[in-house]
């Protein structure tokens, strides 16, 4: 979970209860009654309609924060640090993401919560600050730690015969994605704006508020055009180029970008990170693109019928979706990121088409809406490919290897974190509420080595 998120809803919390209390204490870091209150109520309101163990999930939270509480205080022992420039980008990051959540809003945002956007940020950087330390300790902790195919096999082999997982009908799903083109002339249109907004810059005119009056990038434009502090590798390679080529409080000329085109102000330089800003003018596709894509991909889905094409050479040549051709056109799970699909986990208009297919055949041309990374939607069409379709089944390492290798991971994380609580937890002093004493999965923090419980 977010870290802001919980901080965010702990000053919502906060409007409504005055009544909290510290209910553990690991080393100089506290855990109080409602940061665990906060995800239990976000667990269950996640979960509706379908009910979960109240207790069992509240004891499995408090387990989580003590164990994140653990990781700071043994970073802290460590010596282990982070910039102020890592703290900046985390905090521009996820305030970037509550922001998207508000329809783009930074406005209705601060409205909601109270507090500007710097206000948050300042408000919120100890946390930040804390959860970066912790996950520096976690992935030291686990670092280098993997799962051989002789220990994913050993695993399966001691699971009990009555208590093999069962896993229901999976389908593996391909698509080919396509778009319209972008005109010449529409290109050029919209160049053409962006030079007028170039001069009345140099003319004087601010750049944050032409940002705000005319840039397409709905997640900064309402922030003036800023990007926040950006490091190598996070924007395309056409903006970065130019952006690590600006002196300090210099404009660039015009970029294109596969999103458009671009103004970039340079605000601050700090080693190899940057402070910029930016406004964004998209080419727009027309009516008459929307046809001429959908007499495209008829062709294609023609020729896939007849079996003159395969999926592979219709995603490879034709389908704008960069990420499917890498993947050789299938759909990734985002909960599993595997290539398998529960039908309960496939999108309600999906899966009706889907139920008249059968394994090996294509889809009808349907309309395909998406998001582009800047939050503009974009119009197109695609055609569904059926890949697999498995029935119902126990597990078993010669069809399910890769969830059972993901099942021996976990497992071995566990163990490691169970020792590495062992090991380390009599150099920092620990003291739990005995409202939880009865969570099975805290006895690990309550018994010291002799058996005395802190």
């Amino acid at each position: 979970m977010l870290m802001l998120m919980v901080a965010l809803s702990h000053t919502a919390y906060a409007q409504y209860t005055t009544a909290d209390r510290v209910v553990a204490v690991v080393g100089d870091n506290i855990v109080l009654q409602s940061e665990v209150d906060i995800q239990l109520n976000q667990q269950l309101h996640n979960a509706n309609p379908n009910p979960i163990d109240t207790e069992e999930t509240r004891c499995r939270i408090f387990d989580g924060l003590l164990l994140d509480k653990m990781f700071l205080a043994q970073a802290n022992l460590d010596s282990l640090t982070v910039s102020q420039e890592e703290i900046e980008a985390e905090l521009d990051r996820r305030v970037k993401y509550f922001i998207s959540i508000f329809d783009g809003s930074k406005e209705k945002m601060e409205a909601y919560y109270g507090k500007s956007v710097a206000e948050m940020k300042e408000d919120f950087t100890e946390d930040i600050k804390n959860q970066l330390l912790s996950d520096k300790m976690k992935g030291k902790v686990f670092t280098g730690l993997k799962v051989s195919p002789q220990e994913v096999y050993e695993f399966f082999a001691k699971i009990p015969k009555d208590s093999i997982p069962y896993f229901n009908s999976e389908l593996e799903i391909g698509q080919v994605i396509m778009f319209p083109k972008v005109t010449e002339e529409e290109k050029e249109v919209a160049k053409k704006k962006l030079e007028k907004i170039k001069k009345d810059i140099e003319g004087g005119a601010d750049f944050s508020l032409q940002a705000i009056l005319y840039s397409e990038d709905p997640g900064s434009a309402s922030n003036g055009g800023d990007l926040g502090i950006i490091e190598r590798g996070e924007l395309v390679p056409e903006f970065e180029a130019v952006a690590y080529r600006l002196d300090p409080h210099k404009m660039s000329d015009i970029v294109e970008t596969p999103f458009g085109y671009h103004l970039i102000l340079l605000d601050e330089k700090r080693g190899n990170k940057l402070k910029l800003r930016h406004i964004l003018i998209k080419p727009k596709t027309t009516l008459d693109d929307l046809e001429a894509v959908k007499k495209r991909i008829d062709s294609v889905q023609h020729q896939l019928v007849a079996d003159s094409m395969s999926f592979r050479e219709a995603v490879n040549q034709y389908s704008d979706d960069e990420n499917l051709r890498m993947n050789g056109g299938l759909m990734t799970n985002p909960k599993t990121q595997s290539t398998f699909f529960e039908k309960s986990e496939i999108d309600g208009t999906l899966i009706f088409t889907l139920d008249r297919m059968k394994v090996g055949q294509y889809s009808e041309v349907l309309p395909f809406t998406s998001m582009d990374k800047t939050g503009q939607e974009r119009k197109g069409y695609r055609i569904i490919y059926l890949k697999s379709e498995t029935k119902p089944h126990k597990a078993d390492p010669s069809t399910d290897y890769s969830k059972i290798q993901a099942a021996a991971k976990q497992k071995k994380q566990q163990d490691e974190l169970a020792h590495w609580i062992r090991l380390n937890k009599g150099h920092v002093f620990i003291k739990i509420d005995k409202s939880y004493y009865g969570c099975d999965v805290i006895k690990k923090w309550l018994s010291t080595d002799n058996g005395a419980v802190k």
